[in-house]
């Protein structure tokens, strides 16, 4: 290989980065970082040259922004759908283990039970069942809907604002009551009031009554 040939062509870039009658913006980027540095009079330009990848700094962020909360509320959505599809089942089994004695559950005796093993969405925290989404402590005990103990009573605590009507909609037909946030949204014998259903903060509160 002819390396005078490759001097040469380096030359010619060189002096066509530094020959002030070709265009800057015809110029490479590492031509035009040649031509400010060599010339003090374009030094001014170096500050858009900075602008322009700002700009495109600024833009690639505020892209991954976007797709990081369009993630987070993908992934929300998923474990309410699967923390309503656990939770149905928890309930199934307590209806069937329990029903006529619904005096005798509590969060210690499910566990002892082993009602929430294998479960994503509730796990057991040494005592406690630990909720997700929201992180919140799921509570079970009896409850009264026409009468002391005909019912059983589940308080999913600290959920998102996107998971309390999706819940809601969930159990709207098998809970004989529903609140949110102190709201009786559903009662006994009675449909869901949609309009009354108000989710703030995402710390959100819902207890529903399962006979």
């Amino acid at each position: 290989m002819d390396t005078r040939n490759l001097q040469d062509d380096a030359s010619v870039t060189e002096s066509a980065a530094i020959d002030s009658t070709v265009p800057l913006n015809q110029l490479s980027r590492s031509e035009q970082w040649k031509r400010i540095r060599s010339n003090p009079r374009l030094r001014g330009q170096h500050g858009g040259i900075l602008d322009e990848y700002g700009f495109y700094l600024l833009l690639a962020a505020l892209t991954l922004v976007a797709i990081l909360v369009l993630f987070s509320h993908n992934s929300v959505d998923t474990q309410v759908q699967q923390l309503t599809t656990e939770l149905n089942n928890v309930m199934g089994k307590v209806k069937t283990n329990y029903r006529g004695q619904y005096s005798k559950v509590s969060v210690t005796s499910l566990i002892d039970n082993g009602v929430f093993r294998d479960l994503t969405t509730m796990t057991d925290t040494g005592g406690t069942i630990s909720v997700q989404p929201g992180g919140g402590t799921l509570t079970v005990a009896p409850a009264r809907l026409l009468s002391n103990n005909d019912s059983v009573q589940y308080t999913v605590p600290n959920q998102p604002d996107a998971a309390c009507p999706a819940i809601v909609a969930a159990f709207q037909s098998s809970a004989g009551r529903i609140v949110v946030n102190g709201t009786t949204i559903k009662d006994v014998g009675g449909s869901v009031d949609p309009s009354k259903v108000k989710c703030s903060g995402d710390s959100n509160t819902l207890n529903l009554f399962m006979s």
